[in-house]
């Protein structure tokens, strides 16, 4: 079980991870992790409110008896009748929710990339070999859905660890589309819907970004807004951890996706379900139960 507590920061004991609270009679400890504690060490000065989710249960650590920070929702600096803000989840919350509730168009998209061999992988170069992508309206009425193999570029024969890894074989590759083609087709989509453009982690983009560098194209796709929907998760519920695509989407659906094969356009339906589910879970303000997942 959980409890709300707040008060004045009293002290910071940093080798211990440890911040004291002056209540009223008197001065109560509470343990961070060591992610936590270094993200917001900045804050913690003599004087400041602190406003935590902390385990009720207390428990003895080097010394001191303590009780877990479970998150950490708001800091603040008193000054006269109007208190400077440094920290405050509940604003954050706000802005993600903003941003999953925009009315535009929406591109869910998802690549599989080239690995390298067991062996001889020093000038390997990673490429996108798959794409899925689904496009929806602003009422999220699907508009259209595509998947294609991409011929690679360095490395036209793919690994061994990439067979057996994405369960595909060359002449799958072989006969897949040109980069050229997918990066107008996907130009095309930018120029006449201007889309939101969801992925799941960083690494999409990354590589998307690579190719038109390599292929000296000009990369247009800076100007796309790309929203990173596992990073809202990590930002919304204060996660220390990346979560898995099929992890996320069994939180919540009891549909265990957990043996999915890695399929991109798989994937891109996936993130869009997660992101139906998450935009429900932040406008009905729920927070979910990492823990009983």
């Amino acid at each position: 079980m959980e409890e709300q507590v707040f008060g004045i920061l009293h002290g910071v004991i940093e080798n211990k991870r440890l911040i004291a609270i002056r209540g009223r009679k008197k001065v109560d400890f509470y343990y961070m992790s060591k992610g936590m504690f270094k993200n917001f060490m900045m804050y913690f000065t003599s004087g400041m409110y602190v406003f935590l989710t902390v385990k009720n249960t207390s428990r003895y650590y080097r010394g001191y008896r303590v009780k877990n920070v479970v998150d950490i929702e708001k800091v603040l600096a008193p000054k006269n009748n109007k208190p400077k803000i440094y920290y405050d989840i509940s604003i954050i919350k706000s802005g993600v929710r903003r941003i999953v509730n925009r009315n535009k168009n929406k591109l869910f998209i998802d690549f599989e990339m080239s690995m390298p061999p067991y062996s001889n992988y020093h000038s390997f170069v990673s490429e996108i070999i798959q794409v899925g992508y689904v496009l929806t309206d602003k009422n999220n009425h699907e508009i259209e859905r595509f998947s294609s193999y991409i011929k690679p570029k360095l490395f036209p024969y793919i690994s061994l660890r990439t067979v057996k890894f994405l369960h595909i074989h060359q002449n799958d590759i072989d006969g897949g589309i040109e980069y050229l083609d997918f990066y107008s087709k996907l130009k095309d989509i930018e120029i006449k819907y201007r889309p939101m453009v969801f992925v799941w982690g960083k690494n999409d983009q990354l590589e998307l970004n690579k190719l038109n560098k390599m292929y000296k194209l000009r990369n247009f796709t800076k100007s796309m807004q790309f929203v990173d929907l596992l990073n809202l998760h990590k930002i919304y519920f204060s996660l220390k951890n990346d979560l898995g695509l099929f992890n996320a989407y069994n939180l919540y659906s009891d549909i265990d996706l957990s043996n999915q094969k890695h399929d991109a356009l798989e994937d891109a339906m996936v993130t869009r379900d997660i992101f139906g589910y998450f935009r429900d879970t932040c406008n009905s303000n729920v927070q979910i139960d990492f823990e009983k997942k």
